[in-house]
């Protein structure tokens, strides 16, 4: 089967500013609690429809036992007298922020369960001049190796859990379009569909959109987080790149990659499994820039700033982890020199 893939861009025109002091706040759907005196900021939650699958991007405050909700994409404000937290707080996707900082201006992570359509926002700090780095992610179904507008940096396929080695587009056997139905490597041969990650890149503009669609047809979960970088090298973005298919370990072991100071190095783990944040923390020196899970699957970003030349050696993630060979990793050098 063929699947219909395209990209619709909505009309929100991206800043060429961007607010200060973005909100490093993140709501749990399990703790039943909310922080009292919110104020609407620049922090971004998920609201659930009526419908139950459709999730709207809002921002939320409590004040006098009411909760105010404002849509981001409208601006239009409602309040909740029923103080139903649980609309705010959706099971899926997960959607978290992170502080701004001189290399990076924020993330944004979202899940479309079991679904090939996917909308992806901006990082609400995101500048005319940085360059967007996302991570696309789904399992048992078929992910692409091309989108219209993005420059593809690194990826991972898998056609089963303890492959010893990640499949890549140069091992592509059976292209169709922006797919690879087949991909062959050594004497691994598969479609790659068990888990797959490929991460994309774009310099963004003044014209760019700051929400689009992405369309791949099937029935099976898609997930993303996408992270804006600053003063990246447009003639040659990526410094190195490496992935790692099966790490026979229940936390995430990162290969070891290249990189000079003032770089940004992105570690970048799908994992096809239902995982929560506290199972696969940061590896030490590097922060937390984005998290989503679903139903049986879950994707986790983090980073830092390189501060000397060298190799970063292998990285290890901390928290208790989850089943062995069940992730496909990442380890990205953005070049920013």
């Amino acid at each position: 089967m063929i699947f219909k893939f395209a990209i619709v861009l909505f009309l929100s025109v991206l800043p060429s500013a961007v607010s200060e002091g973005a909100s490093s706040t993140m709501l749990e759907q399990d703790t039943g609690e909310y922080p009292d005196k919110m104020e609407f900021g620049t922090t971004n939650f998920l609201r659930k429809s009526t419908d139950e699958e459709v999730y709207k991007r809002v921002r939320v405050r409590e004040e006098d036992g009411r909760i105010d909700v404002m849509d981001v994409v409208d601006g239009s404000t409602t309040s909740d007298d029923s103080g139903a937290v649980s609309n705010y707080l959706p099971d899926l996707p997960t959607f978290t922020t992170t502080d701004s900082t001189a290399w990076n201006h924020g993330s944004y992570a979202v899940s479309a369960r079991k679904s090939g359509t996917i909308e992806i926002f901006y990082p609400d700090d995101t500048e005319v001049g940085d360059t967007l780095f996302l991570f696309l992610s789904r399992t048992d179904d078929f992910l692409p190796v091309e989108i219209s507008g993005w420059n593809r940096g690194a990826e991972c396929f898998k056609s089963r859990n303890r492959a010893p080695q990640c499949l890549r587009e140069g091992d592509c056997i059976n292209r169709d379009g922006n797919f690879c139905r087949r991909f062959s490597r050594g004497s691994e041969t598969g479609a790659g569909k068990d888990l797959a990650t490929v991460m994309f890149y774009r310099h963004v503009t003044a014209n760019d959109s700051t929400c689009f669609t992405l369309e791949i047809g099937g029935t099976k979960t898609t997930w993303a987080v996408v992270t804006a970088i600053t003063n990246v090298n447009r003639g040659d973005p990526i410094r190195s790149v490496d992935g790692k298919s099966c790490d026979r370990r229940p936390e995430s072991l990162f290969p070891s990659v290249f990189g000079k100071t003032d770089d940004a190095l992105l570690l970048s783990q799908c994992f096809d499994d239902k995982a929560e944040l506290e199972q696969f923390l940061p590896p030490v020196g590097t922060d937390p820039l984005g998290f989503t899970n679903s139903n049986d699957e879950a994707g986790f970003l983090f980073g830092k700033k390189i501060l000397k030349t060298g190799d970063t050696g292998e990285l290890i993630t901390e928290g208790r982890g989850g089943p062995a060979c069940k992730d496909a990793l990442l380890s990205v050098v953005v070049n920013r020199n």
